[in-house]
């Protein structure tokens, strides 16, 4: 319990002396200060200062440096005058001389800036102090926005980004003290192609780049017909199974055959986002019906053929016996009309079959190059995507 007390009483006993020469410091700085001499005054002060570290005397020292700046103009007493006035400050936040070492801050800090483009040297961390370096993001085809009048509204929800400078990160539109020198700038967000850059600084200078990001495209894995034409928004983009790269946003998927069933689904696809599609195209009636057409001709041939044959068969046959018809019995004579009469006969079924697979040509031929499908009257279909949904629409390019 002693010992406490012989602490504390000696704890005391030294806050006093500090107290004392403070303040026997102060005086000399506050008659050195009368006197215009300013180097004098700054010096006398600073001694206080580290006697006692009361903000009204880091306010003296600030304002003895600033008057000697004026005197000398080196960098150092401006330096130092910057630090003693955020100093002082920190500590008082109303009343006293707030508003006048507030004025005398950014004028201090005004003349650093000069100095430092003007190429004096300063130590590097005052230096990084007024070399800042920003970065804002603008995310795909977003544009910076005109100079206006901001209005009032509640905080709205922003895409997230990661940004570092040199490995350090950093806030959007935050600027970041740094060294002269050139420093690497790293962006990224999700769904969003990363951005790397060489950004260059000098002395003193303030930067807020702009860095635009490029949407990751979505992906379309199709599996459909071969020979099959697919186009996005109307644009040729493949034929058959295939994948295809988009830019997220709304599309126009149309897949066309000649021969088969025209397809059109629309696709709400978000960036990065992977699909597939299975599409398989459906015949046309037309060519059902062409196929018919050319099994029926085949038919109509092959009948054509075997009544020609037979046409034939008859022919020959009744001309050997008309050859001998003057002695023939009356049983050759019935033979060469029956002949006769098979021949003509066949012969009508062979013109009439040739009409026939004449027709059924035409039509196959109509049927196959007129075949030639278009996105009118396509069907609606639904499609799901990674976390949007969409329909299948009609229409024509």
């Amino acid at each position: 319990m002693k010992a406490l007390i012989v602490i504390a009483l000696f704890a005391g006993v030294v806050h006093a002396d500090d107290r004392v020469a403070a303040e026997r410091y102060f005086r000399a700085g506050e008659a050195a200060y009368r006197a215009q001499s300013f180097e004098a005054a700054a010096t006398n002060f600073e001694q206080a200062y580290k006697a006692l570290a009361l903000p009204e005397i880091a306010f003296s020292a600030a304002q003895a440096y600033r008057r000697q700046y004026r005197i000398d103009g080196k960098a150092s007493h401006v330096a130092r005058a910057i630090e003693l006035y955020r100093s002082y400050l920190d500590k008082v936040r109303t009343g006293g001389r707030v508003a006048d070492a507030a004025d005398a801050l950014a004028e201090m800090q005004h003349e650093l800036d000069k100095l430092i483009k003007q190429g004096v040297k300063v130590a590097p961390e005052l230096a990084a102090e007024h070399t800042q370096l920003g970065v804002n993001v603008l995310l795909g085809d977003e544009k910076a926005t005109a100079m206006h009048e901001i209005e009032e509204g509640p905080a709205q929800a922003q895409q997230a980004v990661k940004i570092t400078i040199d490995g350090k990160d950093i806030a959007p539109s935050t600027p970041m003290n740094v060294a002269p020198g050139t420093h690497a700038v790293h962006v990224e967000a999700e769904g969003y192609m990363s951005e790397d850059r060489p950004q260059k600084m000098t002395q003193g200078e303030y930067q807020m780049i702009d860095v635009t990001l490029r949407p990751l495209p979505a992906k379309l894995a199709i599996a459909t017909d071969d020979g099959a034409r697919i186009s996005i928004d109307g644009r040729p983009a493949a034929t058959g199974s295939t994948v295809i790269e988009v830019p997220a946003g709304k599309h126009l998927l149309a897949i066309l055959r000649d021969g088969r069933e025209p397809f059109a689904r629309e696709l709400v696809v978000t960036r990065g986002a992977q699909l597939r599609l299975d599409e398989p195209l459906h015949v046309t009636w037309k060519r059902r019906t062409f196929g018919k057409v050319v099994t029926a001709g085949i038919v109509t041939g092959t009948l054509a053929v075997g009544t020609m044959l037979t046409a034939i068969i008859a022919d020959t046959s009744a001309s050997h016996i008309h050859d001998h018809l003057v002695d023939a019995s009356p049983d050759t004579g019935a033979r060469y009309d029956r002949d006769i009469r098979i021949r003509d006969a066949a012969l009508y079924a062979t013109y009439a079959f040739a009409g026939a697979i004449a027709v059924l040509g035409v039509t196959a031929a109509l049927l196959y190059y007129t075949d030639k499908p278009s996105l009118e009257g396509v069907h609606v279909e639904p499609v799901a995507t990674p976390g949007r949904a969409g329909v299948a629409i009609t229409g024509r390019f």
